[in-house]
């Protein structure tokens, strides 16, 4: 007799768990294979070489392994980066078991207990007062730019005429947020005076939040005064290409408002981010940026489910830096918040493909998808009844 055989993609955990449930596995006993089946793979950074021996030692006693260098073997206490590798359920007793452990366990106990809980919360995010799921869905955020001179649409929308039929296409687009924008933070820019970005944006955000009072508006600004005003004026978000760095005073505002947040990651400032930017590693330190600026923001007083993390692309990343990061999204989401990526006509698109900004919608396009499938929650883009066309299908295809 030949058996049929094949593989089950245990990259896809939804997957392997229909198929559990197919040949009628208790609940009980999917939960118990899930985590023996499905593996862990743990970066921590800067322990000390005594930590990582005995860390090792643990984790292969319960069927894992840890990675490290050679030099750990021999040099006692000496700051070394180690990989964890294992299932749930042999990272969980590791962490019983180095709770009162020297040399800093005591301490990783508490993180990496830290760190499985917020890989079960999921992707919650609370905008207005409303709570979204984003496990299986995505969130469109529109681009809208009043500026006489953004990347792409500047001038576009300058007009407030014009700025108002622009909110008004893409909510009938589909639009779950409208990011507006006042003050270009294209590659060389420089700020305009803070009345002027004010002017710009805040007749728009009212006109918005008083047709479309259901419409989550975003305010994308580093100034703390402009945000301020769009809060008053309706806006609930507040995206901040700096992370609150550019403004000591921010924190505090969105803390104070209630309001969610974009943390993006940028290198440097708009007027000399692409002068040769430079990273050791870029994911760890985008990694570690956002980390800590999530930190930060908790601190501040900001509630953990209205925070968003965006890695920045563009923003102080060559070619290769930007298609690294959209390659790796998904070591991001360990963070634990919602990933929001704004890849929309940017010049990486143009050097792969030698278009210009209007003509880089495909590439933009497929920018999102990708994004989408590796594992962002949230997708900027000027072009967004396009995009969400695609996005369905994709998410149709991932949620089956």
């Amino acid at each position: 007799m030949n058996y049929k055989i094949r593989n089950i993609n245990i990259n896809c955990k939804k997957a392997v768990i229909d198929e559990f449930k197919k040949i009628k596995a208790t609940t009980a006993g999917i939960k118990i294979m899930s985590n023996k089946l499905f593996m862990l793979c743990l970066k921590v950074k800067d322990i000390r070489s005594e930590a990582a021996m005995i860390l090792k030692q643990e984790m292969l006693s319960r069927g894992g392994d840890v990675v490290t260098s050679r030099e750990t073997l021999v040099e006692a206490n000496k700051k070394t980066d180690v990989i964890i590798i294992g299932n749930r359920k042999s990272v969980e007793s590791l962490i019983k078991k180095i709770k009162m452990q020297p040399f800093g366990l005591k301490q990783l106990s508490e993180s990496l207990k830290e760190h499985l809980r917020k890989l079960d919360s999921g992707s919650k995010l609370i905008i207005s007062g409303k709570e979204y799921d984003l496990t299986n869905k995505y969130l469109l955020m529109g681009i809208l730019n009043v500026t006489p001179d953004s990347f792409y649409d500047g001038g576009r929308y300058f007009k407030k005429e014009e700025a108002y039929k622009g909110a008004e296409k893409l909510v009938k687009d589909g639009s779950d947020i409208v990011d507006i924008g006042g003050l270009s933070t294209r590659p060389g820019s420089r700020p305009v005076n803070i009345e002027e970005e004010i002017n710009r944006t805040i007749p728009v955000v009212k006109y918005l939040s008083k047709n479309y009072p259901k419409v989550p508006i975003s305010i994308d600004t580093y100034r703390s005064e402009v945000a301020r005003r769009a809060i008053e004026a309706g806006a609930s978000i507040i995206n901040d290409i700096s992370a609150f760095r550019f403004d000591s005073k921010m924190a505090k505002i969105a803390g104070d408002s209630e309001s969610t947040v974009v943390l993006m990651h940028i290198k440097g400032t708009p007027e000399n981010m692409q002068k040769n930017p430079v990273y050791e590693d870029v994911i760890d330190e985008i990694y570690s940026f956002l980390f800590q600026k999530s930190e930060d923001a908790k601190k501040a007083g900001i509630n953990p489910k209205k925070i968003i993390i965006d890695p920045g692309i563009g923003f102080g990343k060559t070619l290769q830096h930007n298609l690294r990061i959209l390659n790796r999204l998904s070591d991001f989401k360990s963070i634990g918040y919602p990933l929001l990526v704004g890849a929309s006509r940017k010049s990486f698109i143009g050097m792969i493909s030698d278009l210009n900004a209007d003509e880089r919608l495909e590439g933009s396009i497929a920018a999102a998808l990708y994004s989408y499938i590796n594992g962002a929650d949230i997708l900027r883009a000027h072009d967004v009844n396009e995009t969400r066309r695609a996005l369905d299908i994709a998410e149709g295809i991932k949620n089956v």
